[in-house]
Parts: structure tokens; C-alpha cells; sequence
């Protein structure tokens, strides 16, 4: 019983994980760019979490959905797998005077991910602070410089919202900054354990040792 007890404390403790990140702030929005190790020491898992969207700091806002995002390629670039919903594409985005619209091709040096399906995103603002966070992977051997100071322009987003135009047609404009900003991918560091969480662990732990002990005393 102690053993159980002891167990599921510790259990409890390692639940509670911090997965911090380098965090960019443009136009009122906090991007992160957290990387994950895979079993191929080459291929490597991200997760890049918007929040803020439609909150007091967007200085933008009324934002419907992400039609597109673009990073520069990492060093010895092989593959990627394109978040769920979105295709991936060898370019850069398309530029423009009033914002540009989704992935070009021909540009070597960029990789981006474009929405398949453009009626996903339903022309109506997102709730006020929303959150939104997109998965993919990435194959190639020099992922840890990625994103480095060499490539200031790294990160660029495709934004349709109500300052957007002719969407989601050939000709569409987004109307939002492209931020173009670095946005280098930070590892996924251990678990931190969060003090309040294990204190209320070990508080459980020894309630369920007087509990053992006061069923030994009685037998």
C-alpha cells in the first residue's frame, strides 16, 4: 500500500510540465516555436502557438484564421510534414502592397504551409484572445541553427480577417503584417515542477501513510 501511494504522488508531481519557448510579440501577438526530439536525431517535431488573437494588445484584430505561414529552409533541408489541414509548399509568401496572399513557389530558400481547404476558415472573427497552435516536422542536419540571427526575416504569417480582400480567391490579400521576424525553434526542456502542485502531492502522500499506518495499528 505504502508503495502505491508513493507512486502515484510522484505521479502526480510529474504531471505538472513547463515547456518553455522563445516567445516573439508583433502587432499585439505572442508567437513560440517549440521543438521536439524525434527517435531520428535529423527529424525533429514543432509546435508554433499563437495567442493573444482578437485580444486588447492585437493591434489588428478581428482576425479570422491563419491562411498560410513560411520559415526559411534549416541547413541540409530534406522533408516536412505540414501541420493537419494545410499542404506544404517550397516557397516563400506572396508579397503585396495591401499584404500578399498564400505560398509562392520557386523560392529555394523558404518552406511554407498553406491552408487546403480555405472554406476551413468561416469569415467571422476569432474569440476575443483566442489561441492557436499548429504541429509539424521537420527533416534536415542543422535544425538546432534554425532560425538564427543569420536569417532576421525567418518567420512570415498570412493572416485572413476582415482586413483582408478577395479571399479565397487567386487574387487575395491579407491586409496584415507578414511580421517577418526571427523565430528561432526553442527545445522542449525537461518537466519543472510546479511548487503549489508538489506540495499538494506530498500533502496526499502523507494522508495515505497515516491512513496505512492507522490500518496497521488496528490489525
Amino acid at each position: 500500500m505504502k508503495t502505491k501511494f508513493l507512486g502515484l504522488a510522484v505521479a502526480l508531481v510529474g504531471c505538472v510540465a513547463v515547456l518553455p519557448a522563445y516567445a516573439l510579440t508583433a502587432d499585439g501577438l505572442t508567437y513560440s516555436l517549440t521543438a521536439f526530439n524525434t527517435a531520428n536525431p535529423d527529424l525533429d517535431q514543432f509546435t508554433l502557438t499563437i495567442s493573444g488573437i482578437n485580444g486588447t494588445s492585437d493591434t489588428e484584430g478581428g482576425r479570422y484564421g491563419v491562411f498560410a505561414f513560411a520559415s526559411n529552409k534549416p541547413t541540409g533541408f530534406s522533408w516536412d510534414t505540414a501541420p493537419a489541414g494545410f499542404d506544404p509548399y517550397e516557397g516563400g509568401l506572396n508579397s503585396g502592397s495591401t499584404g500578399g496572399g498564400g505560398c509562392s513557389t520557386g523560392s529555394a530558400n523558404f518552406v511554407c504551409f498553406q491552408l487546403h481547404d480555405p472554406s476551413a476558415i468561416t469569415q467571422s472573427p476569432l474569440a476575443a484572445n483566442s489561441t492557436l497552435t499548429f504541429t509539424f516536422s521537420v527533416d534536415a542536419t542543422g535544425i538546432s541553427s534554425w532560425g538564427s540571427s543569420a536569417s532576421p526575416d525567418d518567420f512570415k504569417i498570412s493572416w485572413d480577417g476582415s482586413k483582408s480582400k478577395n479571399y479565397p480567391g487567386s487574387d487575395f490579400k491579407s491586409g496584415y503584417d507578414h511580421v517577418s521576424v526571427n523565430l528561432p525553434p526553442t527545445p522542449a526542456k525537461a518537466p519543472e515542477i510546479d511548487p503549489a502542485s508538489a506540495s499538494a502531492a506530498l500533502t496526499f502522500l502523507a494522508g495515505g501513510l497515516a491512513v496505512v499506518r492507522a490500518r496497521r495499528r488496528r490489525s
